[in-house]
C-alpha cells in the first residue's frame, strides 16, 4: 500500500503521465492539462500537500516511487511543477520506469530568483497559520496574481480562484519555510541542471515567458547548456499548465510522440 494520495484517470492503456505539483499547491494545477489528455493517456496526478519532515528530494520522492512500482507503469513522463520539478528529476534519476521529464517553472538553483524580502520571515512557523487564516480571499488571490502573466483572469482557469485560496490557506508551514530557506543552498550544491545532465532519459524544460520567480532566459537557458530542450510560453508567468493549457498540452504530447527527441 502506498503512502500518497493521487489521482488515475483517463486511458488505462495510454502513455503514462505523472504530475507533481509544487509548494503551495494541488493536484488543481494539471486539471485543465488532464483535461485534454485523459482521451489519450493515463494521466496520474499526485497529491503532496500531505508530506512534511524531511523535505530533501530522496524522502520525498520516495513515496511517488512506491506508487510508480505499485501501478507497474512504464514508459513514464514525469511532469514536476515548480517544487515538483525537482521530484521529478529525482523520480527519474532512481527509478527505471521513467522514460522522459519535464520541468515546469523552475529555475536551476536560486541563482536569478526573485522573492519577496519578507519571505523568509512571513513563513516561519509561529506565524504562517495566523497569516493563512486570516488573510482574506480576495488579498489571497491579488497574491497570487503576481504569480501570473498580465492579463490572467480566474475565470480564464475555472475554479481557480477557489483552489489557489484553498491551497494558500493548507499549505504545509514546513514546507513553506523550506522553499524560502534551506532549499537555496541545497540548489546551490546541486543544481536542477547538472542533475538533468546527469540522467539517461530526455528532459524538457518548459517555461513562461513572464514567471516572476524564476528568469526565463537564464533557466532556459542553462537547462539548454545540460542538454534538455526547452520551450517558452510567450503568454505565461510561472504556471504555463495553468495560464495556456492548450499550448503546454500540445508541446507535452509532441514530447511523448517523439520520444524526447524532435525540436520544440
Amino acid at each position: 500500500m502506498v503512502d500518497v494520495d493521487y489521482l488515475d484517470e483517463g486511458a488505462a492503456d495510454g502513455p503514462a503521465i505523472v504530475f507533481l505539483h509544487g509548494i503551495p499547491g494541488s493536484p488543481d494545477w494539471f486539471g485543465a492539462v488532464a483535461d485534454r489528455l485523459r482521451a489519450r493517456h493515463r494521466v496520474i496526478r499526485v497529491d503532496t500537500r500531505e508530506q512534511s519532515g524531511d523535505f530533501s528530494a530522496a524522502a520525498r520522492t520516495r513515496p511517488i516511487r512506491a506508487l510508480v512500482n505499485e501501478l507497474d507503469l512504464r514508459d513514464v513522463t514525469v511532469v514536476g511543477h515548480s517544487f515538483g520539478a525537482e521530484l521529478a528529476l529525482e523520480l527519474a534519476a532512481t527509478s527505471d520506469r521513467v522514460a522522459r521529464v519535464v520541468v515546469v517553472g523552475q529555475g536551476p538553483d536560486y541563482e536569478t530568483a526573485r522573492f519577496p524580502s519578507a519571505a523568509s520571515w512571513i513563513v516561519r512557523a509561529p506565524v504562517v497559520r495566523a497569516v493563512q487564516r486570516l488573510t482574506p480571499s480576495t488579498i489571497v488571490r491579488l497574491g497570487n496574481r503576481a504569480g501570473f502573466a498580465p492579463g490572467f483572469r480566474f475565470g480564464g482557469a475555472p475554479g481557480a480562484a477557489d483552489w489557489i485560496v484553498r491551497d494558500f490557506r493548507t499549505a504545509m508551514p514546513d514546507g513553506l519555510a523550506y522553499a524560502v530557506g534551506n532549499r537555496r543552498a541545497d540548489l546551490a550544491a546541486n543544481p536542477l541542471d547538472a542533475r538533468a545532465a546527469a540522467l539517461t532519459v530526455p528532459v524538457l524544460a518548459i517555461h513562461g515567458r513572464h514567471d516572476n520567480l524564476y528568469d526565463a532566459t537564464a533557466t532556459l537557458s542553462r537547462f539548454a547548456e545540460a542538454g534538455a530542450q526547452t520551450h517558452l510560453v510567450e503568454h505565461a508567468g510561472h504556471s504555463p499548465q495553468v495560464e495556456q493549457p492548450d499550448e503546454f498540452a500540445s508541446v507535452l504530447t509532441e514530447f511523448i510522440a517523439s520520444g524526447g527527441s524532435s525540436k520544440l
